[in-house]
């Protein structure tokens, strides 16, 4: 007999069980614009969670692991490169030209999708600050893109005040929901629940509890 579960991955229907709750949950916080933060150890289901609730909505969806990420700057050309990927259009063209700072973009000829950089001497804020708001534009009341940023406390290692420049951009859009996963529950809870942080009581805090 074939096992009926599957461990060790993201898991996807058929073997995605009892997270009828926290499926309604997190789809519910979504639709009413709050900003959600979900915290567990790894191997709990985060990931599988939210990738549920994703298949569920016809919004656009923007995903971005950002542990995978080495820099500043590396952070701003990856989740670029997840915004070309859902929006391919001459719209979002047309405003990456306006850019600051223009990056670096190519069309992989193996894989048939663009490759994005910006240079490691450009300047950090102005990059992030045009990435993000970016998405902002793009979205609108009535099409909200969801952005998942996975292993969201990572964002630490990529520079000294990097939590208080991504607040600083991020509590300005009106058209964005913002989802960060995090599997280190201490640096997590210290990036949202502490009265210090920029972050402190961004969105709604959702401890995932062992399936």
């Amino acid at each position: 007999m074939t096992n009926p579960f599957k461990f060790g991955s993201v898991v996807e229907d058929p073997f995605f069980t009892n997270r009828k709750k926290e499926v309604e949950f997190v789809s519910k916080t979504l639709d009413s614009n709050n900003h959600l933060i979900i915290i567990s150890p790894r191997r709990f289901g985060k990931t599988s969670l939210i990738r549920k609730v994703i298949a569920e909505t016809d919004r656009k969806v923007i995903y971005l692991d950002v542990q995978l990420t080495n820099s500043v700057n590396d952070f701003a050309a990856q989740l670029l490169k997840r915004i070309y990927r859902v929006w391919p259009g001459e719209k979002l063209r047309q405003l990456v030209r306006h850019f600051r700072i223009i990056p670096n973009i190519s069309l992989n000829p193996l894989s048939n999708e663009v490759d994005i950089s910006f240079q490691a001497k450009e300047a950090e804020t102005p990059v992030l600050e045009d990435v993000f708001n970016l998405l902002d534009k793009i979205g609108s009341e009535k099409n909200r893109p969801v952005v998942v940023l996975d292993e969201f406390q990572d964002i630490m290692k990529l520079g000294t005040g990097m939590d208080k420049t991504l607040r600083a951009i991020m509590q300005q859009h009106q058209t964005v929901n913002y989802v960060m996963l995090g599997s280190q529950e201490s640096l997590m809870r210290e990036i949202f629940e502490d009265k210090k942080s920029p972050f402190y009581h961004f969105g709604i805090l959702f401890p995932l509890e062992k399936n």
